[in-house]
């Protein structure tokens, strides 16, 4: 779906099933406290897929917002170093990465790990920062100096932000049965 090196591909083109299963993977059914066994149908049956493409917009656009923010942070040159634990949960949630046994469903944070599952945290969110680093300075030309808005409004890269839990889920379950 490349025409001139563009991608013509974006979120409001992905067919209904496939925009159902991205926002499955991307927690948009965790907010209603149902069981997993009816999030499916529940997002299939009862919110619409435009919706649900508003929803997943949203979500791109902010994740790529937090991952530009903490990169000019200068987060990933402190692996993530001067983020809470709190911040730390909360990026990882938001960006679909494995937050362990950290968390429990009421939101109150775990630690019996003795910091094991923060460290963990840091560093997956710091790979996951310095994938987008690449990703960002791709579609600005190589070069850091383009505005945040650039980087929202590229479809390519909303893309891609929403397609990476489905991703790692499937590299996990990989991985389990190997």
């Amino acid at each position: 779906l490349l025409v001139e090196g563009h991608t013509t591909a974006s979120i409001s083109t992905l067919q209904n099933t496939h925009i159902h299963s991205i926002a499955l993977v991307n927690n948009l059914a965790a907010p209603l406290l149902l069981p997993s066994s009816l999030s499916p149908l529940f997002l299939q049956t009862c919110l619409p897929s435009r919706y649900l493409q508003s929803k997943l917009t949203t979500l791109a656009e902010d994740i790529i917002m937090d991952d530009a923010a903490l990169i000019e942070e200068g987060q990933l040159d402190i692996k993530c170093g001067g983020m809470t634990e709190e911040e730390i949960l909360d990026a990882c949630w938001m960006r679909g990465l494995p937050v362990g046994r950290f968390a429990t469903r009421s939101g109150s944070m775990v630690d019996s790990e003795g910091g094991e599952n923060v460290q963990t945290m840091r560093s997956i969110l710091s790979n996951h920062l310095q994938m987008m680093q690449y990703a960002h300075r791709a579609v600005g030309n190589d070069s850091m100096m383009h505005s945040r808005s650039e980087l929202v409004r590229d479809k390519a890269l909303q893309l891609l932000i929403l397609h990476l839990p489905a991703i790692r889920q499937q590299l996990m379950m990989q991985q389990k049965h190997s």
